[in-house]
């Protein structure tokens, strides 16, 4: 049986990807991952953690198998506080141009008036390892 907390995270997961347009498929009695999601010809793994070590709500290949195109973590109670494609795209832009990670930071902070993105998130879209869930 799952803890409630891990059954809101999943949920709220569940939510935002169909509100996305993905058809989603629960996987229940304890698989992993806990749901799979699938738009046009991507399949993605859906997993909920209550061990939240990273963002809330992340996207990353999914190890080393070739079963899906890719997983997402749900890591924290759903927010819709997560980062918008325009945020990600002047990311992009301003490391073409040449800034450091701290400057790109403190330059989209200030422009989108955000309360938090993280030196570490930049990286992380910079190297291709994470992008957001608006993506």
């Amino acid at each position: 049986m799952t803890s409630k907390t891990h059954e809101e995270l999943l949920l709220a997961g569940i939510k935002a990807m169909e509100d996305q347009g993905y058809r989603v498929v629960r996987m229940d009695r304890r698989v992993i991952p806990d749901a799979i999601c699938i738009k046009d010809n991507q399949v993605v793994a859906l997993e909920a953690d209550t061990s939240p070590s990273n963002v809330w709500l992340s996207r990353r290949k999914y190890g080393n198998t070739r079963q899906y195109d890719e997983q997402i973590i749900v890591t924290r109670p759903f927010s819709t506080q997560f980062h918008k494609k325009e945020t990600y795209d002047r990311v992009m832009e301003l490391y073409l141009e040449g800034n450091s990670y701290r400057e790109i930071k403190r330059k989209v902070m200030g422009e989108f008036d955000l309360k938090t993105l993280s030196v570490s998130t930049v990286y992380d879209w910079i190297k291709g390892r994470k992008r957001p869930i608006t993506l």
